[in-house]
């Protein structure tokens, strides 16, 4: 860019010229790249659109599969999806139509963190089996019976299996105060975000003291 001063009277005026370009873009070459730019214009509203489409189709798929799906139940989606796809887009192969599952797959992962569950092997599979058949048979009995079995097994030193009856017996007081329990949940949260904006350290005094005192390290929880 040169720079070139001019008198004009007693003002001393700084001429900027302005560089000379090397390469002009001829009227054809200009109507050209407005096309460019509207097709990439164009792209962008569509891969939004795509994307948007992507993440309902994740969490529908998501919705379908549960919160934790066994790996039976993943298969089984995964071959229908994959057989209903194929159809429906006649020119998908197989291996097109794999990486089409993984992206939706890893869409899910990223929208409500399900991932693939692991296959269980013919050990893992007949302690699982066994834990579910215990746990069916302890969600039978009345809450009498379970007080029994508590009773004898603690009388019997066998902690393991009372360790169980103690979690049957607290997942019925659980599911009882269910609504009890939400509600304090919910309460807490709220005091939690009250307390947060006082600052009268008075006012804050008075709220600690009307709380019960915390555990000691040493009292059973």
């Amino acid at each position: 860019m040169v720079k070139t001063k001019t008198v004009i009277g007693d003002v001393v005026v700084q001429l900027v010229e302005a560089p000379k370009a090397e390469f002009i873009l001829s009227l054809d070459q200009a109507s050209k790249l407005d096309q460019v730019i509207d097709r990439v214009l164009s792209s962008e509203d569509h891969a939004f659109e795509a994307d948007l489409g992507m993440e309902k189709s994740a969490m529908m798929m998501a919705e379908l599969l549960g919160v934790a799906p066994t790996f039976a139940e993943w298969e089984a989606y995964r071959s229908a999806w994959i057989r209903k796809y194929m159809a429906r887009k006649p020119n998908a192969n197989e291996e097109s139509t794999e990486r089409a599952w993984q992206r939706l797959a890893k869409r899910m992962e990223k929208e409500v963190g399900l991932t693939k569950p692991a296959k269980l092997s013919k050990d893992s599979k007949r302690v699982a089996d066994k834990r579910e058949a215990e746990k069916k048979e302890l969600m039978s009995l009345v809450d009498s019976e379970l007080e029994h079995k508590l009773a004898a097994y603690k009388a019997d030193d066998d902690f393991a299996k009372a360790t169980k009856i103690k979690a049957e017996i607290k997942r019925r007081a659980d599911e009882a105060n269910k609504d009890e329990l939400d509600l304090a949940k919910q309460m807490r949260g709220d005091i939690v975000k009250r307390i947060k904006l006082v600052t009268d350290t008075r006012l804050l005094a008075k709220i600690l003291d009307s709380l019960p005192e915390l555990p000691s390290e040493e009292a059973e929880i």
